[in-house]
């Protein structure tokens, strides 16, 4: 049985140097590339969801609020992203328990979404993958991004969606979804 991880929710910008350095670490880690990124977004973004087991890390993710536009429908979205887990500890369930306690923390959004690299796993927690096209609109234009996947969760402000309609994020500089 997994023992109950504590969990904390804190904005970037209230991470500790040494939080900083653990998360950098775990993410390189779980995903064997550089993560030293990911405390570099701008603090007034990003909210790390941590799990600590024993006061270690042992799996974290973050969300930031992205707009996204439905059918012409903005959506304020709780966008997830470095969902982790030391890779010790994989296996176990904590990353489960750490976005169950995240899908709670977001709810004042209208829709959580990801690019999901396992949508299995994800599935299993109850997001949805979605069937429709997908678009990013850099200043006047929208292309089409046939290449990418993205999951969304439906939460308490979520409107009545078409999981085949077309979903719209805005441009941004590295991973586009």
């Amino acid at each position: 049985m997994t023992d109950a991880p504590r969990i904390l929710i804190i904005a970037q910008k209230d991470l500790n140097p040494t939080q900083r350095a653990e998360i950098v670490e775990l993410c390189s880690r779980a995903y064997s590339e550089d993560f030293s990124s990911i405390v570099q977004l701008p603090d007034d973004q990003p909210v790390h969801s941590l799990a600590y087991l024993n006061g270690n890390l042992v799996s974290h993710a973050l969300w930031f609020t992205r707009l996204l536009d439905y059918n012409g429908i903005p959506l304020q979205s709780a966008y997830v992203e470095a969902v982790a887990t030391e890779p010790a500890y994989q296996g176990r369930g904590y990353a489960s328990i750490l976005l169950r306690h995240l899908a709670r923390a977001i709810t004042a959004y209208d829709i959580g979404a990801l690019s999901p690299s396992d949508p299995a796993f994800y599935a299993r927690l109850g997001w949805e993958l979605w069937r429709g096209s997908l678009f990013v609109a850099a200043e006047a234009e929208i292309a089409p991004t046939p290449e990418y996947r993205v999951m969304i969760l439906r939460l308490p402000r979520t409107p009545p969606l078409d999981l085949g309609g077309s979903l719209t994020a805005p441009w941004r500089e590295g991973e586009i979804w």
